[in-house]
């Protein structure tokens, strides 16, 4: 439980989470989407931890964040085509979890999440074909965790969460510029942990 997740056109990837409680996982499966079967091994992250923000590109997928016995910064990357072991991306400003992340094509925007000893409205990006740690990019409206994100590539969009109560608040931002998120409307209820989806770059989600 408490994976996190993401997918290019052809493939999804799942990282960290539970095995049973307390037991946390550093596993990555993957399945081919077009096809039906049972996971298969890709290889591990660099850290074992759950409630991990994900998501990338066509070619990489990201993790970023999480938690262990604490919040981590920890921001971990791999090439979705191939297999293998994820490798030391670079850092989130804050040591986070429950945080949620949106790309486009060379982008990459983590969005809010909980930290010690608060909630964060904080969004940060990365560019996904280079290395380095998390740059500022405004802040969400609401602070909250828990949080879905998604996009289509150019417009990001999280929903819902943990502010600390059950939040209906949807944002956008504009991935290719930097600035404050702006209200994009409501959820019919407050509620958190959503799962997402979308179309075109490898976008990610918790389950």
């Amino acid at each position: 439980r408490f994976q996190s997740a993401l997918a290019n056109d052809t493939r999804c990837l799942f990282g960290g989470g539970e095995d049973s409680p307390g037991s946390l996982a550093n596993r990555i499966d993957y399945f081919t989407i077009a096809t039906i079967g049972n996971a298969s091994d890709f290889g591990d992250l660099t850290q074992a931890r759950y409630n991990i923000g994900a998501a990338g590109s066509t070619t990489r997928g990201i993790f970023c964040g999480g938690y262990t016995t604490g919040y981590v910064n920890t921001v971990d990357y791999v090439t979705i085509g191939s297999t293998g072991n994820a490798i030391d991306f670079g850092d989130l400003s804050n040591a986070e979890s429950e945080l949620g992340a949106c790309s486009s094509s060379t982008r990459l925007v983590s969005c809010g999440g909980v930290g010690s000893p608060a909630l964060l409205n904080v969004i940060e990006y990365f560019t996904i074909g280079s290395t380095g740690n998390a740059t500022d990019f405004g802040d969400l409206t609401v602070a909250r965790a828990a949080v879905a994100s998604t996009s289509n590539g150019t417009r990001g969009i999280t929903m819902g969460g943990s502010d600390p109560g059950f939040s209906n608040v949807i944002d956008y931002i504009t991935i290719g510029s930097t600035g404050n998120a702006a209200d994009f409307g409501d959820l019919t209820a407050g509620r958190n942990r959503l799962t997402n989806t979308s179309m075109g770059n490898a976008h990610g989600g918790l389950s």
